[in-house]
């Protein structure tokens, strides 16, 4: 039975090991393969909100990283210098998955603005660009004239359409499809006989009118791929083939923290932990401002950046073989140079950028220009748009100035974190984080039921390597604290 409508439809064939019912590989084209690869765009604040939605699988948690989302969402607007930035955090490559086929960030794109008095601004130098409508231009004026890409800079996805299909192993790693990758793959897993082997043709589609066993409705299947991706590492198998519903896919194998460099920088944050005698878990951290917008910084961050970060070792289900896959794919599939360096060294929205910035993660401040049309003999100046080069194009143009970026993340102007000073902060070691109050600590104690005399206060600095270490165990443990500080508390056993 075919769908009455077509919309957002593509067509996978998975390779299946009948005797194991097990997925070898699926063959996809182009739209498959920029939505696998999109995962690795998204922001784990918006990671962590995706992943709430009902799909064939159940509504879930990211190891702590849920919790810290949903105390931003609980906390006070007093307490936060923009609260929607961090609940929907902008994704650095967002020009480029608003045109992928099937995009499930419903984060909006980006915004820009320029001088209410653009006319005469445009001849002064710097001309400022921002994302929201708040800041001032040099003149006064209010930045807040909309300003547009040019539509034919429009941004095809991340890979190449002409280049035929590619060959997607159970554990999301993505290669060419060639009779050398399909022989390996067939060796690998050890087919000596092709009547083992099962072809299953599935038609991914937006349209629900269908019969289930044909077509799989678009968005939930990928919300389920993302979720195989975090937590499996046979994902195509659990999500084509088993339809998990239940716990399988959520059991973290056994937790390998990553070996980083200590001495990449000196930028240390101290806080105070309050941790039980008996089995050295940390109940919570104190800290100031600097440590919480440490923590809040983890929702900004590009699920790419996590593993580049870790060079490419996170051990987060079948995130490592998707992140391996942009490295090792050849430059000629992607549909530019510079979409494969964006993949490979992933970067916060310009706006995240912090001057306390713990972990080593760059921010991308875009290049972006003004250019004005003339529609008249006059040059009477009718219009302006946004383009990422000064070349003109036609001879309608006029001048193309270049723009300066003037966001801040706090209304005030400045761009020192997240979270409001001087407040005193706990985190508990799922990071759920809150303003210090005396009467909330007690209240934490009294419902771990945990005495006085099992508890004892140390004082850490959290520097490079144990950010990161936080950071890889906030995706995979609910005691991120614990565990990424593992090395710094023991407890020693009389």
């Amino acid at each position: 039975m075919a769908a009455s409508k077509t919309e957002q439809q593509v067509t996978l064939k998975l390779m299946v090991i009948k005797k194991r019912n097990k997925v070898l590989f699926a063959e996809a084209g182009k739209d498959f393969v920029d939505v696998l690869f999109s995962f690795l765009t998204l922001p784990l604040g918006t990671i962590a909100r995706l992943v709430r939605k009902e799909s064939n699988m159940v509504s879930s948690k990211v190891g702590s990283l849920s919790s810290l989302y949903e105390s931003v969402e609980n906390l006070d607007e007093e307490c936060l210098c923009d609260k929607e930035m961090l609940l929907r955090p902008r994704n650095s490559m967002d020009v480029y998955c608003k045109n992928v086929e099937l995009n499930i960030d419903d984060t909006n794109s980006s915004e820009y603005f320029v001088c209410n008095n653009l006319v005469k601004c445009r001849y002064n130098s710097p001309v400022f660009l921002s994302t929201n409508q708040n800041n001032r231009c040099t003149c006064g004026a209010m930045l807040a004239k909309p300003i547009f890409p040019k539509r034919s800079e429009g941004f095809d996805g991340f890979v190449k359409k002409c280049n035929g299909s590619f060959l997607i192993t159970d554990e999301l790693k993505v290669l060419p499809n060639s009779l050398v990758t399909f022989l390996h793959l067939l060796k690998s897993y050890g087919i000596k006989d092709m009547s083992s082997l099962d072809e299953v043709i599935l038609t991914i589609t937006k349209n629900q009118d269908f019969v289930f066993n044909e077509l799989f409705d678009v968005m939930i299947i990928v919300l389920d791929l993302l979720k195989g991706c975090l937590y499996s590492k046979t994902t195509l198998t659990d999500v084509f083939l088993e339809q998990l519903y239940f716990e399988k896919l959520f059991t973290r194998n056994e937790f390998v923290p990553c070996d980083f460099d200590a001495n990449v920088s000196s930028c240390k944050i101290k806080v105070k932990i309050m941790q039980r005698k008996s089995n050295g878990k940390i109940l919570f951290a104190q800290g100031n401002k600097d440590f919480v917008d440490f923590l809040f910084s983890f929702l900004t961050i590009p699920l790419g950046g996590v593993v580049h970060l870790m060079e490419g070792c996170s051990f987060i289900g079948s995130v490592d073989g998707l992140y391996k896959s942009v490295i090792n794919l050849d430059e000629d599939y992607w549909t530019s140079k510079e979409v494969k360096i964006k993949f490979a060294n992933p970067v916060l929205a310009h706006v995240f950028k912090l001057s306390n910035m713990l972990l080593p993660i760059c921010s991308d401040v875009p290049k972006y220009y003004c250019c004005t049309i003339r529609h008249n003999l006059f040059g009477y100046l009718t219009d302006s748009y946004l383009t990422s080069t000064h070349k003109k194009i036609d001879s309608t143009m006029g001048n193309c100035t270049a723009l300066v970026f003037v966001d801040s993340i706090c209304d005030t102007g400045n761009s020192d974190g997240y979270a409001k000073g001087p407040t005193m902060y706990i985190a508990t070691d799922d990071l759920v984080v809150m303003p210090m109050s005396s009467i909330s600590v007690i209240s934490l104690l009294n419902s771990m039921s945990i005495p006085v005399n099992d508890l004892i206060e140390k004082e850490v600095s959290i520097g490079v390597k144990e950010g990161v270490r936080i950071l890889q165990a906030s995706l995979m443990s609910t005691s991120a604290l614990t565990i990424g500080l593992s090395h710094l508390t023991k407890v020693e056993k009389n």
